[in-house]
Protein backbone atom coordinates (compact mmCIF):
# COMPACT_ATOMS: atom_id res chain seq x y z
CA UNK A 1 0.00 0.00 0.00
CA UNK A 2 1.15 3.27 -0.91
CA UNK A 3 2.01 5.47 2.39
CA UNK A 4 1.98 8.31 0.70
CA UNK A 5 -1.11 8.85 0.45
CA UNK A 6 -1.71 7.86 4.10
CA UNK A 7 -2.56 4.59 4.11
CA UNK A 8 -0.68 2.60 6.09
CA UNK A 9 1.13 -0.90 6.07
CA UNK A 10 1.43 -3.35 8.29
CA UNK A 11 5.11 -3.09 8.41
CA UNK A 12 4.76 0.62 8.98
CA UNK A 13 2.44 0.22 11.50
CA UNK A 14 5.13 -2.33 13.70
CA UNK A 15 2.86 -5.06 13.29
CA UNK A 16 3.96 -7.99 14.83
CA UNK A 17 5.85 -11.22 13.05
CA UNK A 18 4.41 -13.98 11.58
CA UNK A 19 3.79 -16.71 14.51
CA UNK A 20 6.13 -19.43 14.26
CA UNK A 21 5.31 -22.99 14.85
CA UNK A 22 6.23 -26.02 16.62
CA UNK A 23 7.33 -29.08 15.31
CA UNK A 24 3.40 -30.47 16.45
CA UNK A 25 1.97 -27.30 14.13
CA UNK A 26 0.78 -25.46 17.02
CA UNK A 27 0.92 -21.95 16.83
CA UNK A 28 2.98 -20.13 19.30
CA UNK A 29 1.38 -16.88 20.02
CA UNK A 30 4.19 -13.99 20.05
CA UNK A 31 3.56 -10.26 20.23
CA UNK A 32 0.20 -10.02 21.03
CA UNK A 33 -1.21 -6.39 20.55
CA UNK A 34 -1.45 -3.95 23.84
CA UNK A 35 -3.65 -1.67 24.33
CA UNK A 36 -1.41 0.97 22.91
CA UNK A 37 -1.57 -0.66 19.29
CA UNK A 38 -4.81 0.24 19.09
CA UNK A 39 -6.68 2.65 17.61
CA UNK A 40 -9.78 4.66 19.09
CA UNK A 41 -12.32 5.88 15.97
CA UNK A 42 -15.49 8.15 15.98
CA UNK A 43 -17.62 7.55 13.19
CA UNK A 44 -18.59 11.36 11.52
CA UNK A 45 -22.61 11.69 12.48
CA UNK A 46 -22.80 12.38 8.36
CA UNK A 47 -20.95 11.65 5.85
CA UNK A 48 -22.58 13.85 3.70
CA UNK A 49 -23.02 17.49 6.15
CA UNK A 50 -19.06 16.82 6.60
CA UNK A 51 -18.26 16.77 3.02
CA UNK A 52 -20.84 19.64 2.10
CA UNK A 53 -19.15 21.86 4.65
CA UNK A 54 -15.66 20.99 3.19
CA UNK A 55 -14.26 24.49 0.77
CA UNK A 56 -17.17 26.51 1.88
CA UNK A 57 -17.22 30.09 3.47
CA UNK A 58 -17.52 29.73 7.36
CA UNK A 59 -20.91 29.32 8.54
CA UNK A 60 -22.91 27.14 11.50
CA UNK A 61 -21.95 23.89 11.30
CA UNK A 62 -25.15 21.00 11.00
CA UNK A 63 -22.97 18.69 13.01
CA UNK A 64 -21.42 21.14 15.96
CA UNK A 65 -25.33 22.03 16.70
CA UNK A 66 -27.81 20.78 19.13
CA UNK A 67 -30.71 18.43 17.42
CA UNK A 68 -33.42 21.06 18.12
CA UNK A 69 -31.66 24.30 16.75
CA UNK A 70 -32.77 25.44 13.51
CA UNK A 71 -30.35 26.92 10.82
CA UNK A 72 -31.21 29.45 7.95
CA UNK A 73 -30.43 28.26 4.16
CA UNK A 74 -27.60 30.28 4.45
CA UNK A 75 -26.16 28.74 7.81
CA UNK A 76 -25.61 31.99 8.94
CA UNK A 77 -28.85 32.66 11.30
CA UNK A 78 -29.77 30.23 14.34
CA UNK A 79 -33.22 30.04 16.22
CA UNK A 80 -33.90 27.78 19.13
CA UNK A 81 -36.57 27.74 22.01
CA UNK A 82 -37.55 26.47 25.19
CA UNK A 83 -34.05 25.90 27.05
CA UNK A 84 -30.59 26.97 26.12
CA UNK A 85 -28.89 25.07 23.22
CA UNK A 86 -25.63 26.23 22.02
CA UNK A 87 -24.56 26.20 17.65
CA UNK A 88 -20.72 26.31 16.84
CA UNK A 89 -19.23 27.27 13.49
CA UNK A 90 -17.87 25.33 11.04
CA UNK A 91 -14.31 26.79 11.18
CA UNK A 92 -11.86 27.19 14.61
CA UNK A 93 -8.69 28.57 15.68
CA UNK A 94 -6.58 27.90 18.52
CA UNK A 95 -3.57 30.51 17.20
CA UNK A 96 -3.84 33.84 16.22
CA UNK A 97 -6.25 36.80 16.60
CA UNK A 98 -10.25 36.42 15.31
CA UNK A 99 -13.05 38.41 15.57
CA UNK A 100 -17.25 37.79 14.67
CA UNK A 101 -20.18 39.66 15.00
CA UNK A 102 -23.45 38.67 16.21
CA UNK A 103 -26.69 40.42 15.98
CA UNK A 104 -29.41 40.17 17.96
CA UNK A 105 -32.12 39.42 15.19
CA UNK A 106 -35.09 38.48 16.82
CA UNK A 107 -35.19 37.37 20.98
CA UNK A 108 -38.92 38.43 21.83
CA UNK A 109 -40.47 38.72 25.36
CA UNK A 110 -38.87 35.85 26.86
CA UNK A 111 -35.63 35.65 24.73
CA UNK A 112 -31.92 35.32 26.48
CA UNK A 113 -28.48 34.85 24.67
CA UNK A 114 -25.46 33.66 25.34
CA UNK A 115 -22.62 33.56 22.20
CA UNK A 116 -18.90 33.56 23.07
CA UNK A 117 -16.00 30.35 22.04
CA UNK A 118 -15.98 27.28 22.65
CA UNK A 119 -14.47 24.02 21.79
CA UNK A 120 -16.06 20.79 20.27
CA UNK A 121 -15.78 19.52 23.83
CA UNK A 122 -18.46 21.82 24.53
CA UNK A 123 -21.93 21.08 25.85
CA UNK A 124 -24.56 21.43 22.95
CA UNK A 125 -27.35 21.38 25.43
CA UNK A 126 -26.62 23.62 27.63
CA UNK A 127 -25.48 28.11 26.85
CA UNK A 128 -22.32 29.01 26.20
CA UNK A 129 -20.16 29.16 29.52
CA UNK A 130 -21.90 26.12 30.77
CA UNK A 131 -18.71 24.33 31.69
CA UNK A 132 -15.19 24.40 30.94
CA UNK A 133 -15.16 24.46 27.08
CA UNK A 134 -16.44 27.80 26.75
CA UNK A 135 -16.95 31.37 27.24
CA UNK A 136 -19.46 33.54 26.97
CA UNK A 137 -21.10 36.90 27.32
CA UNK A 138 -24.83 37.33 28.52
CA UNK A 139 -27.35 39.78 27.65
CA UNK A 140 -28.67 39.35 31.30
CA UNK A 141 -26.89 41.94 33.30
CA UNK A 142 -23.46 42.14 30.89
CA UNK A 143 -21.95 39.29 32.93
CA UNK A 144 -19.26 36.69 31.70
CA UNK A 145 -20.08 32.88 32.31
CA UNK A 146 -17.65 30.28 32.71
CA UNK A 147 -17.58 26.78 34.54
CA UNK A 148 -21.35 28.36 35.37
CA UNK A 149 -19.96 30.74 37.21
CA UNK A 150 -21.28 34.59 36.05
CA UNK A 151 -19.34 37.54 36.62
CA UNK A 152 -19.85 41.10 36.47
CA UNK A 153 -18.59 42.39 32.96
CA UNK A 154 -20.06 44.97 30.48
CA UNK A 155 -23.10 46.52 29.75
CA UNK A 156 -26.19 44.24 28.61
CA UNK A 157 -27.69 43.62 25.30
CA UNK A 158 -30.58 43.21 24.09
CA UNK A 159 -32.49 42.40 20.50
CA UNK A 160 -31.20 44.95 17.79
CA UNK A 161 -27.73 44.94 19.37
CA UNK A 162 -24.77 43.52 18.03
CA UNK A 163 -21.87 41.97 19.77
CA UNK A 164 -18.50 41.17 18.50
CA UNK A 165 -16.31 38.80 19.64
CA UNK A 166 -12.87 38.43 19.93
CA UNK A 167 -10.32 36.01 20.62
CA UNK A 168 -6.41 35.91 20.53
CA UNK A 169 -4.19 32.84 21.02
CA UNK A 170 -0.75 33.48 21.38
CA UNK A 171 2.15 30.77 19.84
CA UNK A 172 2.48 27.77 21.46
CA UNK A 173 -0.89 26.37 22.28
CA UNK A 174 -2.46 23.11 20.44
CA UNK A 175 -5.42 22.29 18.85
CA UNK A 176 -6.24 19.45 20.98
CA UNK A 177 -8.12 18.01 18.71
CA UNK A 178 -8.19 15.67 15.53
CA UNK A 179 -7.26 17.30 12.47
CA UNK A 180 -8.28 16.75 8.85
CA UNK A 181 -5.41 14.65 8.96
CA UNK A 182 -7.32 12.29 11.35
CA UNK A 183 -10.06 11.26 8.90
CA UNK A 184 -10.47 7.34 7.67
CA UNK A 185 -12.66 5.97 5.38
CA UNK A 186 -13.75 2.06 7.32
CA UNK A 187 -16.28 -0.01 5.61
CA UNK A 188 -17.64 3.22 3.61
CA UNK A 189 -17.87 5.02 6.50
CA UNK A 190 -16.05 8.52 7.23
CA UNK A 191 -14.48 7.63 10.96
CA UNK A 192 -11.94 10.16 12.88
CA UNK A 193 -8.83 8.68 14.47
CA UNK A 194 -8.86 10.09 18.06
CA UNK A 195 -5.46 11.11 19.01
CA UNK A 196 -4.24 10.01 22.75
CA UNK A 197 -6.17 12.34 25.00
CA UNK A 198 -3.58 14.93 26.36
CA UNK A 199 -3.66 17.62 29.50
CA UNK A 200 -4.67 20.71 27.81
CA UNK A 201 -2.77 23.53 29.84
CA UNK A 202 -3.19 27.69 30.34
CA UNK A 203 -2.18 29.68 27.93
CA UNK A 204 -0.41 32.43 28.52
CA UNK A 205 -1.56 35.45 27.57
CA UNK A 206 -4.44 34.61 25.57
CA UNK A 207 -7.28 36.91 25.81
CA UNK A 208 -11.05 36.91 24.96
CA UNK A 209 -13.05 40.00 24.48
CA UNK A 210 -16.16 41.65 23.62
CA UNK A 211 -18.02 44.68 22.24
CA UNK A 212 -21.58 46.07 21.75
CA UNK A 213 -22.20 48.27 19.41
CA UNK A 214 -18.64 48.83 18.19
CA UNK A 215 -17.94 49.98 22.32
CA UNK A 216 -15.63 47.76 23.61
CA UNK A 217 -16.55 45.65 26.97
CA UNK A 218 -13.06 45.26 28.06
CA UNK A 219 -11.36 42.01 28.48
CA UNK A 220 -13.50 39.03 29.55
CA UNK A 221 -10.90 36.39 30.08
CA UNK A 222 -7.13 35.97 30.37
CA UNK A 223 -5.28 32.70 29.96
CA UNK A 224 -7.61 30.63 28.97
CA UNK A 225 -7.27 26.70 28.33
CA UNK A 226 -5.43 25.55 25.01
CA UNK A 227 -7.65 24.33 22.57
CA UNK A 228 -9.57 25.07 19.12
CA UNK A 229 -12.50 27.66 19.60
CA UNK A 230 -15.30 27.87 17.33
CA UNK A 231 -17.46 30.94 17.28
CA UNK A 232 -20.80 29.76 19.21
CA UNK A 233 -23.86 31.13 20.35
CA UNK A 234 -26.75 29.96 22.37
CA UNK A 235 -30.69 31.18 22.69
CA UNK A 236 -33.27 30.36 25.32
CA UNK A 237 -36.95 31.43 25.73
CA UNK A 238 -39.95 30.49 27.96
CA UNK A 239 -42.21 28.13 27.20
CA UNK A 240 -45.08 30.78 26.50
CA UNK A 241 -43.20 32.32 23.92
CA UNK A 242 -44.78 29.91 20.56
CA UNK A 243 -41.87 31.76 18.25
CA UNK A 244 -38.00 31.20 18.70
CA UNK A 245 -35.35 33.48 19.19
CA UNK A 246 -32.82 34.67 16.52
CA UNK A 247 -29.36 35.43 15.66
CA UNK A 248 -27.64 36.36 13.06
CA UNK A 249 -23.44 35.55 12.85
CA UNK A 250 -21.31 37.63 10.67
CA UNK A 251 -17.91 36.41 9.98
CA UNK A 252 -16.73 38.93 8.04
CA UNK A 253 -14.94 40.84 6.25
CA UNK A 254 -17.50 43.58 6.41
CA UNK A 255 -18.78 44.45 9.55
CA UNK A 256 -21.14 46.44 11.16
CA UNK A 257 -18.53 48.18 13.68
CA UNK A 258 -14.55 48.38 13.09
CA UNK A 259 -12.56 45.40 14.96
CA UNK A 260 -11.51 46.33 18.01
CA UNK A 261 -7.82 47.20 19.00
CA UNK A 262 -6.61 45.29 22.25
CA UNK A 263 -3.38 46.24 24.02
CA UNK A 264 -1.05 43.37 24.26
CA UNK A 265 -2.66 41.39 21.52
CA UNK A 266 -1.54 41.21 17.64
CA UNK A 267 -5.08 42.78 15.28
CA UNK A 268 -7.59 40.42 14.69
CA UNK A 269 -8.87 39.45 11.52
CA UNK A 270 -12.28 38.40 10.35
CA UNK A 271 -12.90 34.67 11.16
CA UNK A 272 -14.09 34.18 7.39
CA UNK A 273 -10.28 34.03 6.76
CA UNK A 274 -9.73 30.80 8.74
CA UNK A 275 -8.49 27.97 6.00
CA UNK A 276 -10.37 25.74 3.95
CA UNK A 277 -10.61 22.44 5.34
CA UNK A 278 -10.70 20.03 2.64
CA UNK A 279 -11.38 16.20 3.70
CA UNK A 280 -9.21 13.48 2.22
CA UNK A 281 -10.52 10.64 3.79
CA UNK A 282 -7.56 7.94 3.64
CA UNK A 283 -8.54 4.10 2.75
CA UNK A 284 -7.60 2.39 5.79
CA UNK A 285 -7.19 3.15 9.80
CA UNK A 286 -3.27 3.26 10.54
CA UNK A 287 -4.41 0.43 13.62
CA UNK A 288 -7.04 -2.06 13.71
CA UNK A 289 -10.37 -0.13 15.16
CA UNK A 290 -11.60 -0.21 19.20
CA UNK A 291 -15.02 0.62 19.71
CA UNK A 292 -16.47 3.94 19.08
CA UNK A 293 -17.36 6.65 21.26
CA UNK A 294 -21.23 7.36 21.18
CA UNK A 295 -21.27 10.86 19.73
CA UNK A 296 -19.39 12.62 17.07
CA UNK A 297 -17.55 15.04 19.50
CA UNK A 298 -16.51 12.26 21.98
CA UNK A 299 -19.30 13.91 24.71
CA UNK A 300 -22.50 12.83 26.18
CA UNK A 301 -25.98 15.09 26.03
CA UNK A 302 -26.53 14.64 29.49
CA UNK A 303 -26.08 18.11 31.66
CA UNK A 304 -24.33 17.91 34.61
CA UNK A 305 -24.86 19.58 37.90
CA UNK A 306 -22.85 22.34 40.57
CA UNK A 307 -24.19 22.92 43.74
CA UNK A 308 -21.62 25.22 45.02
CA UNK A 309 -21.52 29.43 44.23
CA UNK A 310 -23.28 31.55 41.33
CA UNK A 311 -24.36 28.56 39.09
CA UNK A 312 -26.12 27.67 36.37
CA UNK A 313 -27.00 24.59 36.90
CA UNK A 314 -30.98 25.17 38.38
CA UNK A 315 -32.48 24.57 35.32
CA UNK A 316 -34.24 26.21 33.65
CA UNK A 317 -34.61 29.65 35.51
CA UNK A 318 -31.28 30.22 36.75
CA UNK A 319 -30.38 29.27 32.93
CA UNK A 320 -31.76 32.91 31.87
Amino acid sequence: MDTEHGINDAKSLGAPPPAKRSKKGKKKVQGLPSAADYLKVTPLQSDADILEEDGKPVQISKLEKAQQVVLSEDGMSVTSHKGYRMARATRGAYTGTWYFEVRMTHLGATGHCRLGWSTKKGELQAPVGYDEHSLAYRDLEGSKVHKALREDYGAPFAEGDVVGCFLYMPEGGRPMESGKEDVWRLKNRLVIAEQPEQEAKSLAGSVVAFTKNGEFQGVAFRDITEGTYYPAASLYTLPEQTEGATVTFNFGPDFAFPMPTVEGCLPARPVSELSVRITDPKGTPPAEAAPPSQTANGTSNGIGSRADGDTDAQLPEAMT
